[in-house]
C-alpha cells in the first residue's frame, strides 16, 4: 500500500511539474512579438496582441488580421515559447522553420499573468 501512494504521489509531482512547463495558447497570452533578422539583413515580424489583433511582416510586406493569423500561429506553435524558455532554444525553433539563416532574433512574450518576458539572441559565429 505504501508503495502504491508513494507512486501516486511521484505520479502527481510530475503531472503538475510537466504541465506548468507547457506551451501557452496563443489565445491565452496578452502578446507575442518576434523579429528576425536573416544573414542578407531582411526583416520578419510576427505580432499578436489580445484579443485578435495580428500583424505579419515579411521581405518588406505587411499583412493583417485574417491575412496574418495564419503565419503568426504556425510560428507561436513552432517555438513552443514558455517562461523556462532560452534565447538559444527559441533561436534553434526560428531555425527549423522555412527561415533563411538568422543574424538576429528579438522576442516578447506576454503571458496569461500580464508577465513580460523577453529573449535577445544575436548570430556569434
Amino acid at each position: 500500500m505504501k508503495s502504491l501512494r508513494a507512486a501516486a504521489a511521484v505520479f502527481l509531482i510530475l503531472a503538475v511539474d510537466s504541465s506548468s512547463a507547457a506551451a501557452v495558447s496563443l489565445q491565452e497570452v496578452f502578446l507575442f512579438q518576434a523579429t528576425a533578422e536573416t544573414e542578407d539583413g531582411t526583416y520578419f515580424h510576427w505580432e499578436y496582441n489580445s484579443p485578435d489583433s495580428y500583424e505579419y511582416h515579411a521581405q518588406g510586406r505587411a499583412w493583417h488580421g485574417r491575412k496574418a493569423q495564419p503565419h503568426v500561429e504556425k510560428l507561436y506553435e513552432q517555438t513552443g515559447i514558455s517562461p523556462e524558455s532560452t534565447k538559444e532554444e527559441l533561436a534553434e525553433a526560428f531555425r527549423g522553420t522555412e527561415l533563411p539563416p538568422l543574424e538576429r532574433l528579438d522576442v516578447r512574450w506576454q503571458d496569461e499573468e500580464g508577465e513580460l518576458h523577453t529573449w535577445l539572441w544575436k548570430n556569434e559565429e
